[in-house]
Formats: structure tokens, C-alpha cells, sequence
């Protein structure tokens, strides 16, 4: 993982714990990390199986 992917994959943890959202709303919370760096976390959640999905389709944290 890029160096600046671990701090972005914890704020979109921390979003996900707030309330499910989908990606595109992801990144509008994240306006000021360039999209690669997103992409880079992303896939290191999604490596981690991190993410769920609730019965909307959105994403959520799963812990542990």
C-alpha cells in the first residue's frame, strides 16, 4: 500500500462505522486525497474483507 493509503483507509473506516454509504458518496467526503490514494485504500479494505454491504446495497465496516 502507498504510504498515504493507511491514514485514508482509516477515515473511510471511521465514515463506514458513522452510517452506510456508497463509494461515490465516500468520495465526496474525501475532496481533498487524490483518487489513486482512494482506490489504494479501498482495495486494502475490501483485501481485509472490512467492508459489507447493508439491505441497500450501501457499504458498511464490518469489525473484526
Amino acid at each position: 500500500m502507498i504510504a498515504d493509503a493507511a491514514p485514508v483507509a482509516e477515515r473511510m473506516t471511521r465514515l463506514l462505522a458513522e452510517r452506510p454509504r456508497t463509494f461515490y458518496e465516500l468520495l465526496r467526503e474525501l475532496p481533498d486525497v487524490e483518487y489513486r490514494t482512494i482506490l489504494v485504500a479501498w482495495g486494502s479494505l475490501r483485501e481485509r474483507r472490512a467492508l459489507g454491504r447493508d439491505d441497500d446495497g450501501r457499504y458498511v465496516y464490518r469489525a473484526g
